[in-house]
C-alpha cells in the first residue's frame, strides 16, 4: 500500500495487506473533485483510481460531454481499499474510512464542484437522495455540508451502471451534459440560487356544486387525478390550466355526473392512467384516458416514472409528499384514536381479583392485570410520533394493531372498544384537514398537466405517425 496510507483505527481492512489502499489521482488544486466508490480490481492491480472498463467510460464518454479531461479533474474514492469480492462497502465501512481521508482530499483540491458518484458516495451527505437528485445540482446550503466544505454537489449515477445495464447510459450521458452548468452556477454564487423568483401562487379549491367548474368549458384537456381512503373513492381532482385545479369529493355525486357527462369533449390526461380508472369506474365513469404522463415518461426512455420524482426533474419543483402531509396527519389520528381507546381499557379491560391476608384474613390491595389490548396501546403510543418512522399499524414482518385487530382471540376486547371509540383511523386522505387535502391532491392533477405540456414539447414528432406511413397489401 502506499506509505502515506495510514490505516483507520476502526478499518474493517486492517491487517489486510491484500487489499490496497489507493489515495486521489489527478491535479491538486482542481475546479472539480470525483468521488468514486472503491477501488476495483483493476484499480487494485494498477494502483491508480479510476482505471480499467470504468475509468474508460468517465474518461472518454461522460467528462468530454461536461467539457472536462482527466488532467483536469481529481478523482478519489469514497473508501481507500478494495474489497476480494469487489462488493460495495456498507455503512459501517465508509464511516470508518470516509471521514479520515475525503476531508483531506477536499483540503488539498479545493473544488468549486463536488460531483458523487454512486450511492456510497452519495451516502456522505444524508439530504441527497440519488434516485431523485442525480444530475441535479444540489447546494450544501440546503441539503447539508460534505466535512465543513461549502458549495455546489452534484450526484451522479456511477459510471459503471451503463456498462451494466445500457438503458441508464442515456441516463448517465444527459446528467454529465449538464455538469458544465454546474460550474457556471457555482461561479454566480449560492444568492442566485436562492434568490430565484418566488413560488407562484396556486388557485386549489374544493368544490360543492357544478359552479364551481365555471371556466372548464373553455379549455381542451383537462388533467385528472383521484384519490382513495382505505379502498374506496375518496375524491376527484380536475385541472384545466397552470396552478388552478378543483377537488369533488366522492359523495358529492350531482357534481361528479355533471363533470362526468362532459368528459368525452376533452383530451383526458392522466399520471398512472391504470390506477385512477378504476377509481373512476367506481363512480360510475368508463372514460378511455387520451394520454398517460407516467407511460409517455417511460417511453421516452430517460425519466422517473413517479409523479413527483419527474416533476423534480423537468421543473425543479419539490412537491409535497403522501409521507410529508398524509402520513403525520393520519399518525395524529390514531394517536387520538389510541389514547381514548386506552382509558376504555383501563377502566373496562382490566381483571381484576380481591385478596385477603392468609393468616388474619384481613382484606389486602385488589390484584389487577391489564389486558393484552392495554399493554399493546401502552407500547404503541410510546412508539409513535407523526415526524417518525415507526409503523403502528405494522407490517407483515411486524404485526402490530392490525394483527392484534384480525386475531379471532381478541374479537371480545376488539368490539367492546369498537362499541365505546368507532374503529381504528387508517392511514389515508381522510386523516387531512380538507386544507391539506386539497392542496395535496389537486397539485397532483395541475402537475400532471404541466408535466404532459413539457413532454409533448420534448417528444415532438418522434411518436407522431405521418400521413402516408402504412403498411400496404399486394396480393
Amino acid at each position: 500500500m502506499p506509505a502515506w496510507c495510514q490505516r483507520c483505527p476502526d478499518c474493517p481492512n486492517a491487517g489486510n495487506e491484500s487489499l490496497h489502499a489507493i489515495g486521489g489521482d489527478g491535479p491538486q488544486p482542481s475546479s472539480v473533485l470525483i468521488v468514486m466508490e472503491r477501488p476495483g480490481q483493476d484499480e487494485n492491480r494498477q494502483g491508480r483510481v479510476a482505471c480499467g472498463k470504468t475509468g474508460q467510460e468517465l474518461d472518454e464518454l461522460y467528462l468530454p460531454l461536461a467539457g472536462l479531461d482527466r488532467s483536469q479533474v481529481r478523482v478519489c474514492n469514497t473508501v481507500l481499499c478494495g474489497h476480494a469480492a469487489n462488493k460495495a462497502p456498507d455503512d459501517k465501512t465508509i464511516a470508518a474510512c470516509a471521514r479520515h481521508h475525503v476531508a483531506e482530499e477536499i483540503a488539498r483540491t479545493q473544488p468549486e464542484v463536488i460531483v458523487l458518484c454512486g450511492s456510497s458516495a452519495c451516502s456522505l451527505v444524508p439530504g441527497i437522495r440519488l434516485e431523485l437528485h442525480h444530475g441535479i445540482p444540489q447546494h450544501t446550503g440546503k441539503v447539508g455540508t460534505l466535512f465543513g466544505w461549502e458549495g455546489w454537489l452534484v450526484p451522479m449515477y456511477h459510471p459503471a451502471i451503463g456498462l451494466h445495464e445500457s438503458r441508464w447510459m442515456q441516463v448517465c450521458m444527459d446528467d454529465w451534459q449538464g455538469l458544465s452548468g454546474t460550474l457556471d452556477m457555482h461561479r454566480r454564487g449560492y444568492e442566485a440560487f436562492i434568490g430565484g423568483p418566488a413560488p407562484e401562487p396556486v388557485d386549489y379549491k374544493l368544490i360543492t356544486d357544478t359552479e364551481g367548474l365555471r371556466g372548464m368549458e373553455n379549455a381542451s384537456v383537462l388533467a385528472i387525478d383521484t384519490e382513495s381512503h382505505a379502498g374506496h373513492p375518496w375524491s376527484v381532482q380536475v385541472s384545466w390550466q397552470p396552478r388552478q385545479g378543483v377537488l369533488i369529493r366522492a359523495v358529492d355525486k350531482r357534481t361528479l355526473r355533471h363533470l362526468f357527462a362532459g368528459l368525452s369533449l376533452y383530451r383526458t390526461i392522466f399520471h398512472n392512467a391504470s390506477y385512477d380508472m378504476e377509481v373512476l369506474h367506481k363512480l360510475g365513469c368508463d372514460i378511455l384516458p387520451s394520454g398517460d404522463t407516467m407511460q409517455e415518461a417511460f417511453h421516452l426512455g430517460n425519466l422517473p416514472q413517479g409523479l413527483k420524482p419527474l416533476v423534480y426533474r423537468l421543473f425543479r419543483h419539490t412537491m409535497t409528499s403522501y409521507q410529508e402531509t398524509v402520513w403525520p396527519a393520519s399518525i395524529r389520528a390514531l394517536q387520538d384514536w389510541m389514547l381514548e381507546a386506552y382509558r376504555v381499557a383501563v377502566l373496562d379491560l382490566q381483571w381484576r381479583s380481591s385478596r385477603f391476608h392468609k393468616k388474619t384474613g384481613k382484606p389486602l390491595a385488589d390484584e389487577v392485570r391489564k389486558s393484552d389490548l392495554e399493554s399493546l396501546l401502552k407500547r404503541l403510543l410510546d412508539n409513535t410520533a407523526p415526524d417518525g418512522e415507526y409503523n403502528p399499524w405494522g407490517a407483515n414482518d411486524e404485526p402490530r394493531l392490525n394483527a392484534f385487530w384480525q386475531d379471532p382471540l381478541n374479537e371480545w376486547m376488539v368490539s367492546h372498544v369498537e362499541a365505546r371509540c368507532g374503529g381504528y383511523p387508517v392511514p389515508g386522505i381522510a386523516n387531512c384537514t380538507m386544507e391539506e387535502a386539497v392542496n395535496y391532491a389537486v397539485g397532483d392533477a395541475d402537475w400532471t398537466g404541466r408535466v404532459a405540456v413539457e413532454l409533448a414539447r420534448r417528444r415532438g414528432d418522434a411518436f407522431r405517425i405521418h400521413e402516408g406511413d402504412r403498411d400496404e397489401f399486394h396480393a
